[in-house]
């Protein structure tokens, strides 16, 4: 019986860290069907050895390896990284990504070193100002700096960043999991979740420094160390402004002093971060992007996508210009509602935030499927399976790409949708009985 369960491990070991290299390494991401096949056996592996799991050094050498075998290659799944060196490159020679467009300096007739019309073509945002806060712009300058012109190695400073956040972001799970009283093998959860692995350090998104700060946020925050709290919570608003949405979580969750302490040294911290590249440029360009960001894009959304097709048969045409700013209105407010009442029914901090993220990523113009990294996080924390099964079926957003473009049946996003509600629902039903009882 003992052999074969270690020949269950062996083999899902084998599919997890092969599907990995396959969709991080080989598989194109308009090859929908081998892409397809190789993500959900990785997904099989990494389910079964959740479930059942080996010794918890064999488990983490697993997740390590997944992480360091995509340091072979650039990423498969997402061209963000050519952005990335590009604004390094022009932070490198002095000049402001956050003023200077990438089409503006195409047209030029000698670029700077470390930028070239082959890096310029594989950009998807050239008509666009960085979007991408000063503490990652100084990675991005660190990668172009150390890289220079050789974009792997550029790409694996960023990497080597990514997997210090995954390696601390594993470190603190299994201590707020213990401290709570709970199994820290739960951690597994997240450190060996294809999504995660792939789309943190395989396509260096840096929701996974999001999430580093965030568990340094909450363990500090439930050891009532408020300072720190708010210096792990400050860090991820510098990385990311979308933990903003946390901060009425951390300001009702306790007494309000110990919230406003918290929340204040994290919002001093994240404007701090921005003082080194602060200008009229910087102010203008985020601002311009935040605005294209909720007027102008659009994907893999769920109610905004009902609404849309309701403002189609209304109108006749394309209401993401008002109903963008609209539903950011009535996220910020139901967040405010979620905070009071997870505040009130004495929720965990963590809960509150799994609450106040759900909520965020259903009424938002756009879902990417590295958006929904926190989501697993606090998913794991809380004991909720709903970004597990969502982690698994997100990833068919990418079925859409082909070889010229992208259209995703509405199908896909159906099936997404469906299950991942309908498995939230029965788990919030259930822990609803379970407390009543």
């Amino acid at each position: 019986m003992q052999q074969q369960n270690n020949t269950a491990q062996y083999t899902s070991i084998f599919i997890l860290i092969a599907g990995i290299s396959t969709v991080g390494l080989i598989v194109p991401r308009h090859e929908t069907l081998p892409l397809g096949l190789a993500y959900f056996s990785a997904f099989f592996g990494y389910f079964w050895l959740c479930k059942f799991p080996p010794a918890q050094s064999a488990t983490f050498t697993v997740g390590l390896a997944s992480r360091l075998l995509l340091f072979i290659g650039l990423p498969m799944l997402s061209d963000d990284i050519y952005r990335f060196i590009w604004d390094g490159a022009l932070i490198h020679h002095g000049m402001s990504p956050f003023a200077e467009l990438p089409s503006t300096i195409a047209t030029k007739e000698a670029m700077p070193s470390g930028l070239s019309y082959e890096l310029y073509e594989k950009l998807n945002s050239k008509e666009y100002f960085a979007i991408y806060p000063p503490l990652n712009q100084f990675i991005f300058w660190l990668s172009a700096w150390l890289g220079d012109d050789i974009w792997l190695v550029s790409a694996n400073v960023i990497r080597f960043f990514l997997l210090v956040g995954d390696l601390t972001t594993y470190f603190f799970i299994r201590k707020i999991l213990k401290s709570s009283g709970h199994e820290v093998d739960r951690a597994n959860w997240y450190w060996l979740n294809p999504l995660v692995i792939l789309e943190g350090v395989g396509n260096l998104h840096f929701e996974l420094l999001v999430v580093t700060f965030m568990v340094i946020g909450i363990y500090y925050f439930k050891q009532s160390s408020y300072w720190k709290s708010g210096i792990g919570f400050g860090l991820a608003i510098a990385t990311k402004l979308l933990p903003l949405i946390y901060l009425p979580a951390l300001l009702f969750r306790k007494d309000f002093k110990s919230g406003l302490t918290t929340t204040m040294i994290a919002g001093i911290l994240g404007v701090v971060s921005f003082l080194p590249m602060i200008d009229a440029a910087l102010i203008e360009s985020m601002s311009s992007s935040l605005g294209l960001y909720f007027q102008k894009f659009e994907f893999n959304a769920s109610i905004y996508f009902l609404l849309r097709e309701i403002g189609f048969w209304v109108k006749g045409y394309n209401i993401i210009g008002t109903l963008g700013p609209a539903l950011s209105i009535v996220t910020l407010f139901a967040i405010l509602v979620m905070a009071w009442i997870g505040k009130k029914r004495q929720w965990s901090i963590e809960e509150i935030m799994l609450w106040s993220l759900t909520i965020y990523l259903a009424l938002a113009t756009t879902v990417h499927p590295w958006y929904i990294i926190p989501l697993i996080m606090l998913g794991v924390l809380t004991k909720y399976w709903f970004p597990i099964i969502w982690s698994l079926l997100i990833f068919v957003t990418y079925f859409g790409y082909t070889s010229t473009g992208f259209e995703l049946s509405a199908g896909w996003l159906v099936l997404e949708y469906t299950v991942v509600l309908s498995v939230l629902i029965i788990e919030t039903v259930k822990k609803s009985n379970a407390k009543n009882s």
